[in-house]
């Protein structure tokens, strides 16, 4: 019979460990709420349990097992007082014991300082122990966070859509399930989006009879939400926010002029799929309250915009879009989008391309004054 995993000394159980960040007018408890779930579900499957500290730890050491857990450990020392959100207690290959403390965020923000401040406390409490130091937020992004550094103190980022595809891969226990699917349901992990998907979702679209599907756009909106967590903020995108409508799920920004996203259905647009056997597009667009009297002219102004797009690897003579008097411009990458890559991947993808053709824009002030006189909405 495998060693009972403890949790705060104590045989695991989810309602008591619960009931303490039960919800409360006063405060906003889901990441204790999120920690202590975790705890129980990494104490109830020992074997994801070292698959999901492994990816913490990446190849530092290969981990044997989890011993026990804790969570909200107080740290105090003469430079104050840090709470972590939980401690890992495990043995590695060669029976040596190892810390490994977590840092959990659901929508707050990482913050140095007090990853730094941690790192501090941790280099007094229990000196002869190793330990390492993981940073677990719903962005990928927050890896910048966690530069290389001298300490002794190994400190790194893990996303909840890498956990997630741990759990998804390896999962065993009837809880790890039901927790794959609350990372999913809360909008913590980003899922990888298929190609299978997107032909699939195209397929029923085009099918009356068939029920709507809204997994995949679900999914494209965490995508986008996560991209927009990683765009350089400039005078495009400092108005920046995600929307689902009109056959795409997009940044809508610029005084709500411009549009970078995913097109999951052309129609709307009167503008077709660069591959209809690979129906997702990512697509830029300036667009206005015009009329069809005023919109041509809007559009001629806005030919260099257009020669820089196709420049850039944009299609922009996709489809009968002119025929929608409220584009000026729509132009959809000809590279397409990135199904073969995990989820953090791809939104990394996403927002390469978003920031490289911002980039291109607000590079060219002439073009920016053309912008700036478009009307908006």
């Amino acid at each position: 019979m495998d060693t009972i995993i403890t949790i705060n000394g104590k045989t695991p159980n989810l309602f008591r460990g619960l009931l303490s960040y039960r919800p409360r007018a006063d405060r906003d408890s889901r990441e204790n709420f999120l920690t202590e779930s975790f705890a129980y579900v990494l104490a109830m499957d020992p074997a994801v349990a070292v698959r999901i500290i492994q990816a913490f730890v990446e190849d530092r050491f290969e981990v044997k097992r989890l011993i026990s857990i804790r969570t909200q450990v107080s740290l105090s020392d003469k430079n104050g007082r840090g709470l972590p959100d939980m401690m890992l207690e495990v043995l590695d290959r060669k029976n040596q014991t190892v810390q490994v403390w977590i840092e959990n965020k659901w929508d707050s923000f990482a913050d140095v300082d007090q990853l730094d401040r941690y790192r501090a406390h941790l280099k007094t409490h229990e000196p002869t122990v190793r330990k390492h130091l993981v940073l677990l937020t719903p962005r990928h992004t927050d890896a910048k966070l966690c530069p290389m550094s001298s300490s002794n103190i190994a400190l790194t980022h893990t996303s909840w859509s890498e956990i997630h595809e741990v759990v998804t891969t390896h999962r065993s226990h009837d809880i790890t399930n039901e927790f794959e699917q609350f990372l999913g349901a809360q909008r913590l992990a980003v899922q990888p989006i298929t190609l299978a998907e997107a032909r699939d979702h195209w397929q029923k679209l085009q099918d009356k009879a068939s029920p709507r599907d809204i997994l995949l756009r679900e999914n494209l909106w965490i995508l986008c939400r996560r991209v927009q967590d990683g765009l350089t903020i400039t005078e495009l995108t400092e108005d920046a926010s995600c929307r689902d409508n009109y056959g795409r799920v997009a940044l809508w920004m610029f005084s709500r002029r411009i549009t970078l996203g995913v097109m999951f259905d052309p129609t709307d647009h009167a503008s077709e799929f660069i591959d209809e056997q690979r129906p997702l597009d990512l697509i830029v667009r300036v667009e206005g309250p015009y009329t069809k009297a005023n919109v041509e002219p809007a559009r001629v102004k806005l030919s260099p915009l257009v020669t820089m797009l196709e420049k850039a690897g944009f299609a922009c003579d996709q489809g009968r879009w002119r025929s929608n008097k409220h584009t000026l411009v729509l132009g959809h990458l000809r590279q397409g989008f990135p199904f073969d890559a995990s989820a953090d991947e791809q939104v990394e993808r996403l927002i390469k391309v978003f920031n490289s053709t911002q980039s291109l824009i607000t590079s060219d002030e002439s073009l920016m004054t053309l912008l700036r006189k478009v009307k908006h909405y």
